[in-house]
């Protein structure tokens, strides 16, 4: 009987069966149950109209409340998945918009299985990319790809949190879930790559306070780099070289330990035409670098040595890259003062915060360095020096008696008279 029937006929046949599932009897669904089963065994035949059949599972997901019927649904939405995955996100991402309940189940359903989750992921990807390649596809289009690969993270999740999915205001738990996520698909080479379109998203969530989602976001980064050709991993690099040096001085040791080694991987990864503008980027983090090799953590000390070797690799700075070492420490602060003179007041400016870092190996490293580079400017700059001097003071009364002893000494010794000839050797001799 049914190869007589036209396509809209059958598509009308497959409605009234779904419909029929929300039949409160228990041999009303089971008769719609035993038809949609054999549907599912036939699916080129049957289930041809992925969008009319999509659109009335949306329409009825509601009503449909006894539990064999909703696994007969959800065995029905896996079929259509794996059969037809292109055309299956794209009915979703047309008749469910962000909070719509049922929308939202339909994603839950799928997406707790990984054989779908690995199909959608692809499609969404895939509409992405063509929104990026292809100026005639509706901007809208990319926002909601973006909001449903925000479901991909979470199974339990409640419609209502779902406001603006993927931005600023989706819940933290979500998050955290859909980052996991995510990192678990950037360890294949395959995903990964194709995951490159969602970095300026991903980049996004490093303006979040929360500790665990810049970790989660570091070691996306990190996996998909490695998964990168050397031609395509450059000019990303050079762009989240930037979003890397503010994670530098986070209050997690593991946050600033990643945030380091990334650093370093980024700056090894370039190509020759993306040297030069990468080189001027590097050099803001020279200082941060040089102060975290005395890190009370020794694996950040220890990055951080690594990272500062990569940036005199890149700089060409090769009796930098030889001071790198741990007893050669006040050796390499000295390199950077006179390496670029006209730079070495930068370098004082940029040394201050550590003065109020919460790490006294920290804080003892600023005045070391403070007091270091107060010999150019003695002759130079009076009111920089006065400046210096004042940021210096409040240590006077520093919990650590390390600190208090040395900005004592430090402070005798920049204001004392410059007419005294042994001043500058001084200043050395307490720096080392």
């Amino acid at each position: 009987f049914a190869e007589y029937l036209r396509p809209f006929e059958k598509t009308d046949i497959v409605i009234v069966v779904i419909e029929a599932l929300r039949d409160s009897s228990i041999f009303g669904t089971g008769a719609a149950r035993n038809i949609l089963d054999l549907f599912m065994r036939y699916p080129d035949f049957w289930l041809e109209d992925v969008p009319k059949i999509m659109s009335c599972i949306q329409e009825n997901m509601a009503c449909i409340n006894m539990e064999p019927a909703k696994q007969s649904v959800e065995a029905l939405l896996l079929v259509l998945t794996e059969q037809y995955p292109t055309k299956v996100v794209m009915s979703l991402l047309k008749i469910s918009p962000t909070g719509d309940s049922a929308g939202m189940a339909i994603w839950k359903v799928m997406l707790s299985i990984p054989q779908a989750l690995e199909k959608i992921l692809k499609e969404l990807l895939s509409r992405l990319q063509a929104v990026k390649s292809n100026s005639l596809v509706p901007l809208d289009t990319e926002e909601a790809c973006i909001t449903h690969l925000a479901l991909m993270a979470s199974i339990e999740f409640q419609a209502e949190e779902f406001g603006d999915a993927y931005q600023r205001h989706a819940s933290l738990v979500l998050v955290c879930l859909l980052l996991r996520r995510l990192i678990t698909l950037s360890e294949r080479r395959a995903t990964a790559r194709k995951m490159q379109v969602l970095l300026p998203h991903i980049v996004e969530f490093l303006e979040d306070g929360h500790t665990d989602i810049k970790m989660n976001v570091l070691v996306i980064f990190r996996n998909m780099m490695s998964h990168l050709e050397r031609e395509e991993a450059s000019p990303i690099a050079v762009q989240l070289v930037e979003e890397v040096l503010p994670l530098f001085e986070a209050e997690s040791s593991r946050l600033r330990e990643l945030s380091i080694s990334l650093f370093r991987d980024l700056v090894e990864t370039l190509v020759k035409k993306d040297k030069r503008m990468m080189k001027k980027k590097v050099q803001r983090g020279l200082l941060p670098l040089f102060f975290h090799t005395h890190d009370g953590t020794e694996s950040v000390a220890k990055a951080s040595g690594e990272a500062l070797l990569a940036a005199a690799e890149l700089l060409k700075w090769k009796e930098l890259k030889h001071l790198v070492q741990p007893q050669q420490t006040w050796s390499t602060a000295e390199r950077l003062l006179m390496q670029d003179r006209r730079r070495a007041e930068e370098y004082m400016t940029q040394s201050l915060p550590y003065l109020k870092n919460a790490q006294p190996t920290l804080r003892v490293a600023a005045i070391r360095f403070i007091g270091l580079g107060a010999r150019l400017l003695r002759d130079q700059n009076e009111k920089k020096l006065q400046d210096i001097c004042s940021a210096l003071k409040p240590l006077l009364n520093d919990a650590e008696p390390s600190v208090e002893s040395l900005a004592a000494q430090t402070l005798l010794i920049l204001e004392t008279p410059r007419r005294q000839p042994t001043s500058g050797w001084s200043l050395r001799t307490l720096c080392c």
